[in-house]
């Protein structure tokens, strides 16, 4: 396998693996430091809550790659098959203008609050880098999404269960 396809297939799930032990070893660190030794380590708990501030918008792109957001199926319930299809489609491709919005918007935010040269109270880090995950996550979101669409018309994306269900129950 590629490094690039390995880079595709696993890009989220090894981001968010370690954000989340850097997390635990972090938090862990700090309460073995405050309680154990009575020393406060006031930068662990900041850049935990940046971690897991990144977390959330990395999993968002997780989720968007495996199909796993919350979505209103009733469309696909009462249409046909084919034109349920399209209007997959016609949801993601909203998905993909809301998602490259935000980041857009988002960048010009994180540029601005670099630009002001805010810092992090105890790490002393710019702000911005923080911020820089809500373009970076919904640019993330909107690629998924997109090799979502692809592969399907390529007859190759991964069903979720309550799709293999739902065409079980067609075909009885």
């Amino acid at each position: 396998m590629s490094l690039i396809r390995k880079v595709d297939k696993y890009l989220e799930e090894t981001i968010c693996v370690i954000l989340f032990s850097a997390m635990v070893v972090l938090t862990f660190a700090q309460v073995m430091s405050r309680f154990v030794f009575n020393i406060s380590l006031g930068w662990s708990e900041e850049l935990s809550r940046f971690f897991f501030v990144w977390l959330v918008y990395i999993s968002a792109a997780l989720a968007a790659k495996h199909r796993r957001h919350i979505r209103v199926e009733l469309i696909d319930q009462l249409l046909p098959r084919s034109i349920s299809k399209w209007a997959g489609v016609l949801s993601d491709l909203l998905w993909i203008t809301y998602a490259s919005i935000v980041a857009f918007q988002g960048y010009k935010v994180a540029m601005m609050i670099m630009g002001h040269g805010q810092l992090s109270p105890a790490m002393q880090l710019q702000v911005g880098w923080v911020y820089m995950i809500i373009p970076f996550g919904f640019a993330l979101i909107a690629f998924r999404v997109a090799q979502g669409i692809v592969a399907r018309f390529k007859g190759e994306h991964e069903l979720t269960d309550e799709e293999k269900l739902r065409r079980a129950v067609e075909e009885a």
